[in-house]
C-alpha cells in the first residue's frame, strides 16, 4: 500500500498521535509518499529516518529535493511536468503525482494551509480514502 502524507508548512513537530499512526503504517510495511517541503514533509521524513524506515519515496518538482532528511530512500522527480511553472503551481506538480500514485492519504493540517487544502480536494476528487488530522 502507498500512503500519501501531506501537511502544513507551519507544523514542524509531529504530535504523539501522528507518530502512533505512522508507526502503525510502518508495521504494515507501507510505502510512504512524502514531499520535499519544510514543515510536515520534513518532520515526517526525519521521523521515518529516525525509525530506520526506508520504504519511503520523496517527491519533488525541481532539479533536486529542497529538503531531504531520509537518506536511504527513493526519490521521484516531477521536474519534467513542472517546466515553465512557478510558485504554487510549480510545487503542486509533485502533489498531483503523489495523489495519483497513492492508495490513501493522511493530511496533517493547521486548518489554514492552502496547499494542504488543495491536496484534500484532489484526494476527494480521486475518491481515495483519506484522513485529516488537525493540528495547531
Amino acid at each position: 500500500m502507498k500512503l500519501f502524507i501531506s501537511g502544513s508548512k507551519s507544523i514542524s513537530v509531529l504530535s504523539d498521535e501522528v507518530k502512533a499512526i505512522l508507526d502503525k503504517y510502518i508495521a504494515l510495511n507501507t510505502e510512504f509518499l512524502v514531499g520535499d517541503c519544510y514543515g510536515v514533509d520534513a518532520a515526517v521524513q526525519t521521523y521515518l529516518d529516525s525509525k530506520g524506515y526506508n520504504n519511503v519515496t520523496i517527491y519533488y518538482s525541481g532539479e533536486f529535493p529542497r529538503n531531504f532528511f531520509a537518506l536511504c530512500v527513493k526519490t521521484c522527480s516531477c521536474a519534467e511536468n513542472a517546466v515553465g511553472l512557478t510558485g504554487s503551481e510549480f510545487h503542486y506538480v509533485k502533489d498531483i503525482q503523489m495523489a495519483k500514485d497513492c492508495d490513501q492519504a493522511i493530511m496533517i493540517w493547521d486548518g489554514k494551509s492552502k496547499g494542504t487544502g488543495e491536496n484534500i480536494r484532489r484526494i476527494k476528487e480521486l475518491k481515495k480514502p483519506y484522513r485529516i488530522i488537525t493540528e495547531a
